[in-house]
């Protein structure tokens, strides 16, 4: 009988993948292959899974318009009595515009088009289920933890193009208990832009349809990534 891959509750892990680095300590293929096929190999499940995002140029437009107004108000609060007042004025409006621009969201969540994550989980959980279980006698746990940082539907180009790009960065973490820490041994990324690139309205299509076609072969080649990296494929 195989030993099933357990799976539980890590709040503490998900929120160090979310910031994990993709560069971590120097590992042989070999070693780590080793290290995984005599161990117990836990995938931690995802409590929030990534939702997709869409970076429209509405928005772009509606931010420059709100931090626009809102520096031109901050300057002209002041009283410019001479050149120089006038100047620190255009000053000050000129930098409180451009922090209020970066503090503005750049994409908004919608409710379609997630489950990237959850599938590649998913997927690895049951590569690890049906493979030979490890010795018994070893008793060494690993857990693989699955984060996305980037899952958003963002226009190509401002002015020369209407289609959008379903850009994508998913990270694969290996970690081990060491002195009484979760410490990363291996961090596979995926990060890129799908293939496809469409008018928002097509990606949008029949609840997200090419969304969801090409999520699956991008699960696919981050499961191969990673499955490639760790020296078991």
């Amino acid at each position: 009988m195989k030993a099933p891959v357990y799976i539980y509750t890590l709040s503490a892990l998900i929120a160090f993948t979310a910031t994990a680095c993709s560069t971590t300590p120097l590992t042989s293929k070999d070693a780590l292959r080793d290290s995984i096929l005599n161990s117990h190999i836990v995938v931690a499940p995802i409590a929030k899974p990534a939702q997709l995002a869409e970076r429209t140029k509405a928005q772009a437009v509606g931010n420059f318009v709100v931090s626009s107004v809102a520096g031109s108000v901050a300057g002209s609060a002041g009283d410019a009595r001479n050149m120089q007042q006038l100047q620190n004025n255009m000053n000050i409006g000129q930098t409180f515009g451009r922090e209020l621009s970066k503090a503005l969201p750049d994409s908004y969540a919608v409710g379609a088009g997630k489950g990237a994550d959850l599938a590649l989980a998913k997927k690895l959980s049951d590569y690890f289920d049906n493979r030979a279980p490890a010795s018994a006698s070893v008793g060494r746990e690993l857990t693989i933890a699955v984060n996305a940082p980037l899952w958003e539907l963002g226009y190509v180009s401002f002015l020369t193009s209407q289609d959008y790009a379903l850009n994508y960065h998913l990270q694969v973490t290996l970690l081990e208990q060491k002195e009484g820490k979760r410490q990363a041994i291996k961090t596979v990324s995926c990060g890129s832009a799908a293939k496809e690139k469409m008018p928002l309205e097509n990606w949008k299509a029949e609840n997200y349809k090419a969304v969801d076609a090409s999520a699956a072969m991008i699960v696919n080649e981050c499961f191969g990534r990673f499955l490639a990296e760790v020296g078991l494929n």
